[in-house]
């Protein structure tokens, strides 16, 4: 049976969606908001073939436009922004990372953080998907995302005991790797 294509499963550009899901989180925006701000983000984009290039054709890890969208919507919508792990000497283990997010996710509202995963169907191939998220909370060991993917294999939430920080730890108990890195944990300013 004949599935439609749903949004986003043709296009690149999921690393926006998450921006855009975590300004929905943050400060409820709305349909036609997020899409004059993506309409926005592609036409600058545009403007630059080669970085456009680099978003189609996925020859990009998205954390330079992640953090240029973010540093751009801060100006209408004030937004306090960490990257707890850039730059890091060396990078956090699962652990750290998921006690980071439910540090951070404690309050009830006013808070998101975005990411990049990669999940792999089996530990010795490459990752067969690479996905930005918006997670808005943690239960117990779960990390529950808001996520663009409305399809039915779509990761949803992630447990502390499934994801790696390091894609070479990646293996048949966790075939999903987190990109600390890439994580930008946001916030409405007090």
């Amino acid at each position: 049976m004949l599935k439609p294509f749903y949004q986003g499963k043709l296009d690149t550009f999921c690393a926006i969606y998450a921006v855009l899901n975590a300004l929905r989180l943050l400060y409820g925006i709305r349909v036609l908001k997020a899409r004059d701000i993506l309409n926005e983000t592609l036409m600058g984009l545009a403007s630059r073939p080669e970085a456009f290039r680099a978003v189609l054709t996925q020859e990009t890890d998205y954390i330079a436009l992640v953090d240029n969208l973010l540093r751009i919507q801060a100006r209408a919508f004030p937004l306090d922004i960490q990257a707890p792990f850039a730059g890091a000497k060396s990078l956090p283990g699962p652990d750290t990372f998921f006690a980071a997010c439910r540090d951070w996710l404690a309050p009830e509202s006013g808070r998101a953080i975005v990411f990049r995963f990669l999940r792999s169907l089996t530990p010795d191939g490459g990752p067969l998907n690479r996905h930005w998220t918006t997670a808005d909370r943690v239960d117990g060991d779960v990390l529950h995302l808001f996520d663009c993917s409305h399809e039915a294999e779509a990761i949803l939430n992630i447990n502390k005991a499934s994801f790696v920080t390091r894609a070479d730890h990646v293996s048949a108990e966790r075939l999903l790797h987190i990109q600390p890195e890439s994580a930008r944990f946001l916030r409405v300013p007090f």
